[in-house]
């Protein structure tokens, strides 16, 4: 057995050979189509290269029901017959396992065919939404800031200023509050002067754009350091000598600070100087 299914062209009905039969039968086209449908698909079950013995024209006039079909099927082209067997013509190109065959595989590239031009126009039609979509994303996100954004968000950092001459400008008592507040250890106009002694000596330094950010950066490295060092603090707790001996003339020898001034209180002079006050 060949198979379940035999392959039947779209236009049978209107072929030439279809008309043949119809005039050896008399029979409409329709019902030719059926009964060669019928002859091939036995032929596809019982042969292997469509040669069928044992069986004669008179047996296809039989088997189709209509007398004189095997000859219009003979003067058609597709069957020849003798005494002893019946042949149908070009059956392995319709019939048998290679026909099938070739018509799946047919079949088959046809569909991967259209598959691959419709991956094709839906991979062209994506470049091109992709294509446009990064300009119009853009467009979006302009309109959207412009629409947006506060009238004075982005002339705020513009507004202090700073330069060798003026110093600084622009800043406001808000901004000096919303500082002190922030950065309570920072002494605001030591630190402001401390900034304008930097940039003078650091001139490349200078040539900013965003000078709240330097401020507000240089006032947080102030709070984080502990805040505005004075000279007064820094005289208040000097580096301690407390274990460096010197030479000490008076007593021949070297001595700490403290055990000078020890050796200072307990001398006679100082005693006696003492003694001279208390009776004073």
């Amino acid at each position: 057995m060949a198979g379940e299914w035999i392959k039947m062209r779209l236009d049978l009905a209107s072929d030439p050979g279809v008309n043949r039969i119809r005039k050896a039968t008399g029979i409409d086209a329709d019902s030719i189509v059926g009964k060669l449908h019928r002859l091939w698909s036995w032929a596809d079950v019982h042969t292997t290269d469509g040669i069928a013995s044992g069986v004669d024209s008179e047996w296809v006039d039989e088997f189709a029901g209509v007398t004189g079909f095997a000859d219009g099927m003979i003067a058609a082209g597709w069957l020849e017959c003798d005494t002893e067997s019946v042949r149908f013509s070009n059956f392995d190109r319709h019939n048998g396992l290679s026909a099938k065959r070739r018509c799946t595989q047919k079949t088959r590239t046809e569909r991967h065919r259209a598959q691959s031009v419709t991956v094709a126009a839906l991979q062209n039609a994506h470049n091109t939404v992709t294509d446009c979509a990064p300009e119009k994303r853009r467009e979006e996100k302009i309109r959207i800031n412009t629409n947006t954004a506060p009238s004075g968000s982005r002339s705020a950092p513009d507004s202090i200023s700073w330069d060798s001459v003026e110093g600084w400008q622009g800043i406001a008592d808000a901004d000096r509050d919303a500082w002190a507040t922030a950065y309570p250890a920072a002494t605001l106009t030591t630190e402001l002067a401390k900034a304008g002694e930097w940039l003078k000596a650091n001139p490349t330094k200078a040539k900013r754009t965003n000078w709240r950010k330097f401020l507000t950066g240089w006032l947080t490295r102030c709070q984080d350091g502990g805040g505005t060092r004075t000279g007064t603090a820094h005289q208040a707790q000097p580096p301690p000598q407390a274990k460096r001996r010197y030479w000490r003339g008076k007593y021949a020898k070297n001595m700490t600070d403290a055990e000078f001034l020890l050796a200072e209180k307990s001398s006679p002079e100082l005693k006696s100087l003492a003694a001279s006050l208390e009776v004073r």
